[in-house]
């Protein structure tokens, strides 16, 4: 069998092939495939003229589902780094301990999304007045910027991991934008 005769088997038409009414609405409606002229050709209905057709002579019958595509709105690369940068930039600037491990997961997302580059680590001194201990910090390069930006390691923990991928899930898909702005980064 030829590409082209498979092609025109696997393709479902617009149309109903009696009444000629739209199956592009129709979530399901049945199909044949019939030999016409030596050639497997596949015949699309609606439901009410499959009724009508019922006796006539075909190799096979299915049920088409036709899936509607999903059309809600989706972040661009740029909004998702805008929004993930704002995020990180909001967190930092509030300096707080309960941040850090949001902080963590959202610059190894930027990271991974190229917005930040990769420095190395540093070697934090303790803090005895403060009760701080001696930590290692991360340390990242703003690819836009320019900037240092160092934050503190954080141990892995699933639970965490998965709580702050949901709250960050969340907050992107709370702030999608309208149109695209203009001061999204490149």
């Amino acid at each position: 069998m030829e590409k082209e005769q498979y092609l025109n088997i696997k393709r479902p038409e617009k149309n109903c092939l009696l009444c000629g009414c739209s199956l592009v609405e129709v979530e399901k409606h049945p199909s044949i495939l019939a030999k016409i002229e030596q050639e497997p050709t596949r015949k699309d209905f609606c439901p009410t003229c499959w009724e009508k057709i019922q006796d006539r002579d075909y190799f096979s019958y299915w049920l088409t589902k036709r899936i509607k595509p999903d059309n809600t709105r989706r972040l661009t690369k740029k909004e998702r780094n805008n929004l993930l940068l704002r995020m990180f930039e909001f967190l930092n600037a509030q300096k707080g301990e309960g941040n850090a491990y949001m902080l963590f997961y959202i610059s190894h997302l930027l990271m991974r999304y190229k917005v930040f580059n990769w420095k190395g680590t540093r070697a934090a001194p303790a803090e005895p007045e403060n009760n701080i201990p001696e930590r290692t910090l991360l340390v990242f390069e703003n690819r836009i910027t320019g900037e240092e930006i160092t934050i503190q390691d954080q141990t892995l923990d699933g639970e965490k991991i998965a709580a702050t991928k949901k709250e960050i899930d969340e907050y992107l898909l709370n702030n999608l934008p309208e149109e695209s702005p203009e001061d999204i980064i490149e």
